[in-house]
């Protein structure tokens, strides 16, 4: 099990944070090992539970920011370079995978003969899936973390 003690301030603190809320996320945290510059972040690498896909959540401190990605191709970041420093992005990051572990947030990633387009997160407490609308010759992905909302959409 990972030493929480030998991350760096930034990683240690975000981690006693999360690991209070997903203390059983513990055992899939190790230091990141593709960070060269940073050896003390902190990376989480989550399955998704419905399937116990290689390609689930993950969760990295590296950069004095905090990454969060799912699948293969959508993350997004807290505290990033250049916008305003504030402890309130760890609320935010906590905030955002709580919503996305409970699925009211869905992650869409846009194809077009299988080339990557773009990927975005849907909230499902405002927005509906039936109404998003996909452009001729596209294939928009639907995953949720459950897999409840799985589903791939056709124009």
């Amino acid at each position: 099990m990972i030493d929480l003690e030998r991350l760096n301030d930034h990683s240690r603190q975000f981690a006693h944070r999360i690991f209070r809320q997903w203390p059983e996320w513990i055992r899939n945290a190790r230091f990141d090992p593709y960070e060269d510059f940073e050896k003390e972040a902190l990376l989480i690498e989550v399955p998704r539970p419905c399937d116990g896909s290689k390609n689930g959540l993950y969760i990295t401190t590296s950069e004095w920011e905090i990454s969060i990605g799912f699948g293969e191709n959508f993350h997004t970041r807290f505290g990033v370079s250049g916008e305003p420093i504030s402890q309130d992005f760890y609320d935010e990051a906590l905030t955002f995978l709580q919503d996305f572990v409970s699925e009211e947030i869905v992650v869409a990633t846009a194809y077009q003969d299988q080339e990557w387009l773009g990927a975005w997160k849907i909230d499902l407490r405002t927005e509906k899936l039936d109404d998003v609308e996909v452009e001729e010759g596209v294939t928009l992905k639907i995953r949720s973390w459950l897999g409840t909302h799985d589903r791939n959409l056709l124009p």
